[in-house]
């Protein structure tokens, strides 16, 4: 178990300076902003530790890097850190708590720092930030504790303090990825509705540059055409440049370089490429920090121009930068192209059919007289229609789809901003069912004039029916995680930590042998089924069936602290289960089945095991080879659940068990320390005695007599006259030697002569005479 992973136990102390803290925390999130979010975590540690200085790095994987934009005594500012490099940096990949009582002493400590900043560092605690899923998303950096150095409990309380932390920070991050992807679509949109609403060229062009640069959060933005007369770079339009034209040869500068070989070209520091020209900042008078540059092509492929984004607001231009000025540059092309707004619009038409034809998801969109005037192929395979010019009833089968249809027509009437439905099951005409989400939304000009709807239906159904089979191995919480995820669906595997029970049933030969094999089968259907609910119920996951034996993971794929509790909780409630479905065989007089069970903890290699046609999520290794040698020692014990020894350690102070030693188990050169844990009463399996005694069966005073042919503690079958149907109950009073006692029962079995009962709520009293009357029989017979 990972540090993080162990409870931590805080004082109350402690917890006093703690709870406020997270108080103002849970404040920031509602704020939904990253910085300020961050800012009152540093803050919050400092004064939770009683430090000097803290800074809270946030781990920038694709870069790999980190970066911090608050530490305290030093000003708001950002701060870039190699992954690996220096105390911070080492720590965000090794996962380690670094604890430095004196930073001098430490070689690991980098006393320039101190020297430009004329700052003294005398203690450092440094610690990891994770994530739910245990993943190094940050890292805290404290410095010169006020009295002394750093504690352990200091370590103690700052790990707290990082897991609540660590949630806060992924969910502001995600927040913020999220907001920030927003502002891009909104900008888009923006660029998209001046390109349709403009029609001079050149006003055109302004508006796409000064959204240009607010969509890539540039300070300038400027747009270069190739002049076919003389050869050269002008530029058409150029923020901070309003009465200069800008001439540049081809080959010269970086636009002039992108011009004549059609590549990108992203400089952070711009006067540190030898291909930067300054003059143009000379005569401007700007000072151009990093560039992000990118060829216009027209349709033949050939450069038309070039694009360039000056001095990215926060950092330099990204990847993602790059493929958003792509995006842009394209939309800018077919603007410069096609002079004529008629020429224009019927080529966005083209374009725009040309990406939703090439989607999966299906798109339809609907004029404002409720008529279809488009759909895309994937439209046409969800609502298995390709008319175009239906009313919207008639398209969506409304008789059928009476849902979907008051949801479009809600939208189209304005009486409704969208509609959504998830998980929705759309009826076609033919009476075959897609299981879709469904997203309706109006289509609005600039000037907010409704001219439409559009309706988006992504075709879930083979999802769902991925779901369901999932839903057959895991539960349900599990499925999603797997299907979030479909890296988990792939050839491969994963070496973690789980918890695996083997449950077995005892004596399964004899019982075939007395048995036909529909029996059996039907026998095997109706155990497999009591106990695989237990199992799912403390979200474990069906491995497999083997013959009659069956194999449960917890753990796998979703890792839990409480894994090895979950498994043994499990076994004893199929225990539990079994021990009622033996009173019920028994009473039908069937055979109680005997089961054994064992549970390890440890080490497993889980994932997919197979080909690509068919695989297997499975767990291999020691661990499970271990759990089914367990399974089998339960033959030679008392006890029925055996577990080893990472089990107990984890359940020792919940779950009562006997140390039973060390056992040797094949395959392995040294014993296994194992545990039994011990069951409740009522999880008994039933013995059944043969036993003649005079019985009286009926309701009230109602009674008819018979003779006993068998009796156990769940219940007894017997010989008598009366007729009672399966499922009723009935009053029993049995002659145990000169003594009647009396119990309330319900059948089981009823046939002609003969009866099988079962005990229902046995008084305490009841109970004890049965079990004395049990006792002695069975020392008779044995003696």
């Amino acid at each position: 178990m990972t540090p993080a992973q162990r409870p931590i136990t805080l004082h109350g102390n402690a917890n006093e300076r703690l709870f406020p803290v997270l108080l103002e925390v849970m404040a920031a999130i509602s704020d939904q902003n990253l910085d300020k979010l961050l800012q009152t975590i540093t803050r919050g540690a400092s004064s939770v530790l009683g430090a000097d200085r803290s800074t809270l790095f946030v781990v920038d994987r694709s870069k790999k890097q980190i970066w911090s934009k608050v530490a305290q005594g030093a000003g708001i500012t950002e701060i870039r850190i190699p992954l690996g490099a220096g105390i911070a940096g080492s720590v965000a990949l090794s996962g380690e708590i670094i604890n430095i009582p004196d930073a001098y002493a430490d070689p690991r400590f980098n006393r320039e720092v101190d020297k430009r900043t004329g700052y003294t560092t005398r203690s450092i605690l440094c610690m990891p930030m994770k994530d739910a899923s245990e993943k190094i998303i940050g890292v805290f950096q404290l410095l010169n504790k006020e009295s002394g150095a750093f504690t352990a409990e200091d370590e103690q309380l700052l790990q707290a303090f990082a897991a609540q932390a660590g949630i806060a920070v992924r969910n502001a991050i995600l927040n913020e990825e999220i907001r920030k992807r927003m502002e891009v679509s909104e900008t888009l949109l923006k660029v998209m509705k001046s390109v349709a609403s403009e029609l001079h060229i050149d006003e055109l062009l302004k508006k796409i540059v000064n959204s240009t640069s607010e969509v890539m959060c540039a300070e300038r933005a400027s747009l270069f055409l190739i002049d076919p007369k003389t050869g050269d770079l002008w530029s058409k339009v150029a923020q901070g440049m309003d009465a200069m034209e800008i001439r540049i040869p081809i080959g010269v500068g970086i636009a002039g370089h992108v011009a004549m070989t059609g590549e990108t070209i992203n400089i952070e520091d711009a006067y540190a490429d030898s291909r930067f020209n300054p003059e143009i900042d000379k005569r401007s008078g700007f000072r151009t920090r990093s560039m992000l540059c990118m060829p216009l092509r027209n349709d033949a492929g050939e450069v038309m121009g070039v694009m360039q984004v000056l001095n990215k607001l926060s950092g330099t231009f990204s990847e993602e930068d790059e493929r958003l000025l792509n995006a842009l540059g394209s939309q800018i092309s077919i603007s410069i192209e096609n002079s004529r707004l008629f020429e224009r619009v019927v080529f966005m038409q083209n374009y725009n059919s040309s990406i939703l034809g090439s989607i999966a998801t299906g798109v339809v969109t609907l004029g404002p007289d409720g008529r279809v005037i488009f759909i895309n192929s994937a439209a046409e395979k969800i609502f298995s229609s390709t008319e175009t010019g239906k009313m919207y009833d008639e398209f969506f089968n409304a008789v059928q789809n009476a849902e979907l249809t008051s949801g479009v027509s809600k939208v189209l009437q304005g009486s409704e901003s969208e509609y959504k439905a998830y998980h929705a099951q759309f009826l076609r005409a033919d009476n075959d069912a897609v299981n879709a989400n469904f997203h309706v939304l109006p289509l609005r000009d600039p000037a907010g004039k409704n001219f439409g709807l559009v309706v988006v239906a992504d075709d879930i159904t083979q999802e769902k029916r991925l779901m369901s089979t999932l839903c057959r191995y895991v539960t349900r919480e599990v499925a999603e995680r797997v299907l979030a995820d479909r890296d988990k669906l792939k050839l491969g595997g994963d070496r973690q930590t789980v918890a695996v029970l083997f449950a077995d049933i005892r004596n399964f030969t004899s019982i075939s042998e007395k048995s036909t094999a529909e029996e059996i089968v039907g026998m095997l259907n109706d155990y497999f089924t009591r106990m695989m609910e237990p199992v799912f119920r403390y979200e474990g996951m069906l491995d497999k069936f083997i013959g009659d034996a069956m194999m449960a993971v917890f753990g796998a794929p979703v890792a839990r602290q409480d894994d090895a509790q979950r498994a043994v909780m499990a076994a004893l409630e199929m225990r539990r289960i079994l021990s009622r479905y033996n009173r019920q065989r028994v009473a039908r007089g069937l055979q109680p089945i005997q089961t054994g069970i064992g549970i390890t903890k440890g080490e497993a290699i889980t994932g997919n095991i197979g080909s690509e046609q068919r695989m297997d999520y499975t767990v291999i290794g020691d661990t499970v080879n271990v759990a089914s040698r367990l399974e089998s020692l339960t033959k030679s014990y008392e006890y029925k659940i055996l577990i080893n020894d990472q089990v107990y350690e984890d359940i020792k102070d919940r779950i009562a068990c006997v140390d039973l030693g060390f056992a040797q188990i094949k395959g392995k050169g040294e014993g296994v320390h194992i545990y039994g844990v011990e069951e409740p009463l009522e999880n008994r399996v039933f013995h059944r005695v043969a036993r003649h005694f005079e019985v009286c069966s009926g309701i009230g005073d109602q009674l008819v007599t018979g003779e006993a042919i068998e009796i156990s503690e769940g219940g007894m079958s017997f010989r008598t006259r009366a007729i009672h149907q399966p499922d009723s109950e009935l009053d029993l009073h049995c002659k145990f030697g000169s003594e009647w006692v009396q119990f309330r029962s319900i059948v089981r079995r009823a046939g002609e002569a003969t009866m099988g009962v079962e005990f229902l709520n046995v008084s305490p009293l009841a109970r004890t005479k049965l079990i004395e009357f049990l006792n002695l029989k069975t020392a008779a017979a044995t003696a």
